[in-house]
This record gives structure tokens, C-alpha cells and sequence, in this order.
């Protein structure tokens, strides 16, 4: 009786795995322009017929291209989508890309690209994380500020974990500085202070140069050690000639090190006319300011057009 029983008794369901609608309707039309195509080659005119169907189907279910952007970086990314003629936004895409570009953006996508990524989630992770960054460098045998973990005496650079735009440094003078520095400034890590003779920024793109420039002070500038927008130091980019080959080579190394497919590198040159790496930008501003504290448009900066062929070049050869 036992048997029986275990006999008639319904087995259990398996779990069945939830489409998400966006994807479900992708499916559902591939499945439809294929049945229409079958149809076109049994009937020779059923071709004239769903023509322009097929190709509106295609043209809203095929792979794309996608740049993925930061929301902090938002106007250069809108602007590189819209010239280079592809898809892009600061989430997902919503279906699964053909070759996807992260400017910044380390978020989570939902499908992996087909063709190819240009710089990866865990190189972006590594490049944000500023002290996961510096260890990762000195790993490869490349220079950097040595880090500090209290005050000597020395004056140190306190950094936050995560900053934007040149924000979340902070100039270490004393113990009291340091303990606010950890405790309400949200500093992470510390740097020793390098005297510093000049500062340069290096666009590499998979392993070479494609534009560099020297961090210059401006009439309003503030501060002599902190050197970011906020405190009237900007890079020029028309004075290449004056960028050592050493700096170019450093900050292909480190671009390297860090596995990134593009970066702005920062490369500061110390009075001893040692070189040192400070940070890799995936995501750099490329709007370049001129006087009166007016800037350009993002397409005018000689940057911009660099990563957009770069870029384009890219799309071309990845297909």
C-alpha cells in the first residue's frame, strides 16, 4: 500500500528560472524574424511584404555597442555616445551588448558583452580602490609615494578611498590634522609629501600614448602643494614636447600593472627628478578650461577628439 501510494503522489516541480521582460521580448522577436525569413524563402514574395518589418525587428534586437558612464563624468560620456553613434547611460544596458566601453562605471551589467570590453569591472574596481591601486603598482616595480600610517613630522597627503574630479586630498601638517584627516574627513591612507618640481598627465589607450599634458598654475591659484581645479591648477595639452619619454613609459607601465585598456595617468616629478605614479583615471576630464575661467565645449578639447578615435578605431576592428 506503501508503494502505491509513493506511486500517485505528484512529483515535485522544478523551479523554473523568471525571463525578465526585456529579454523575453528579445527572444520572442529573434524567434519572429527568423519564422518571417523562412517565410520569404518559401513564398518569393513575402519578401516585399515584411521587408521593412524584418529590418525594424532586426535594428531593435541585434547587439549593440555601449558606453557605459558614471554619472559623475555624465556630460563627456552623453557626448562620446552621441559621436560615436552608439548606445549608452549610466545602467545597464538592457539588452546584451556587442562591444561595451566602461568610462568609469564599475557597476553591474545584466548580459556580458559578445565582442569584446574595454576596461573590465575588477581593473576598475582595483583603479578606484586608491590604496588597492598603489599596492598593486609597487607590486610592479613602479614608483609611488611611500605610504604613511602616522604622523613623524613629515608632512603627509591624506586621501579618501574613492574621490572625483581631484577632490578628497588633504594636506597633513601636524598630529591633529591626521587624526581629523582619519576620524572626519573619511582619509583612508596616507602618502608622504613629495616635494614637487612638475606634474603630468598621460593618455595611454591599450598601451600607447595618445595624448599628454603638464599640470600648469593659474592666475587664481590657491595652493602650492594641493594641485586640482578647486585650487587653480589645470592641465595644458600644448606642450607636448616638454613631456619626458621616462613619463610617457611610467605611465604605460601602470596602466599595465593595473590591467586597464585606457587612463589618464598622473606622474608627478619630484625636485630630486624622481618620477612617481599618483593615480590612473578612467574616467578623466577632458573639458580644458581658458581665460577668464570660461570652459569649452567637451567636443573642442584636444582630448575628447583623441579618446574618440581611440575609440572609433576600436568599434572598427572589434567587429
Amino acid at each position: 500500500m506503501k508503494l502505491r501510494l509513493l506511486a500517485v503522489l505528484p512529483k515535485p516541480m522544478k523551479s523554473k528560472k523568471i525571463v525578465p521582460q526585456h529579454l523575453l521580448r528579445h527572444r520572442l522577436a529573434r524567434l519572429f524574424d527568423g519564422l518571417l525569413v523562412r517565410l520569404t524563402k518559401l513564398i518569393p514574395f513575402a519578401w516585399h511584404v515584411s521587408k521593412s518589418l524584418i529590418i525594424t525587428i532586426r535594428k531593435h534586437t541585434k547587439h549593440m555597442d555601449y558606453l557605459l558612464y558614471h554619472a559623475n563624468s555624465s556630460v563627456t560620456g552623453r557626448q562620446l555616445v552621441t559621436q560615436l553613434g552608439i548606445h549608452g547611460g549610466v545602467e545597464s544596458p538592457d539588452r546584451r551588448p556587442q562591444r561595451l566601453i566602461r568610462w568609469g562605471n564599475r557597476s553591474e551589467i545584466r548580459f556580458n558583452a559578445v565582442g569584446g570590453v574595454l576596461n573590465s569591472k575588477s581593473a576598475l574596481n582595483d583603479a578606484s580602490n586608491k590604496g588597492r591601486s598603489l599596492e598593486l603598482l609597487t607590486a610592479a616595480g613602479i614608483n609611488v609615494p611611500p605610504a604613511a600610517t602616522r604622523f613623524d613630522g613629515e608632512l603627509l597627503v591624506g586621501r579618501t578611498e574613492a574621490h572625483v574630479g581631484g577632490s578628497g586630498f588633504f594636506l597633513v601638517t601636524s598630529q591633529h590634522d591626521f587624526d581629523l584627516a582619519r576620524d572626519h574627513l573619511h582619509c583612508t591612507h596616507f602618502m608622504k609629501y613629495i616635494p614637487t618640481a612638475r606634474e603630468y598627465r598621460v593618455h595611454v589607450f591599450q598601451g600607447r600614448v595618445i595624448g599628454t599634458g603638464e599640470k600648469l598654475m593659474g592666475d587664481a591659484a590657491t595652493s602650492l602643494h594641493i594641485r586640482n581645479v578647486s585650487t587653480g591648477w589645470t592641465f595644458r595639452y600644448n606642450n607636448a614636447e616638454r613631456i619626458p619619454q621616462d613619463v610617457q613609459n611610467i605611465a604605460t607601465q601602470a596602466t599595465q600593472a593595473l590591467n586597464l585598456d585606457f587612463g589618464a595617468v598622473d606622474v608627478l616629478k619630484s625636485v630630486n627628478d624622481n618620477f612617481y605614479v599618483l593615480e590612473i583615471n578612467t574616467a578623466p576630464g577632458l573639458v580644458q578650461p581658458v581665460e577668464g575661467g570660461r570652459r569649452r565645449e567637451v567636443t573642442d578639447g584636444p582630448m575628447f577628439q583623441a579618446y574618440l578615435e581611440a575609440f572609433r578605431n576600436w568599434l572598427e576592428t572589434a567587429r
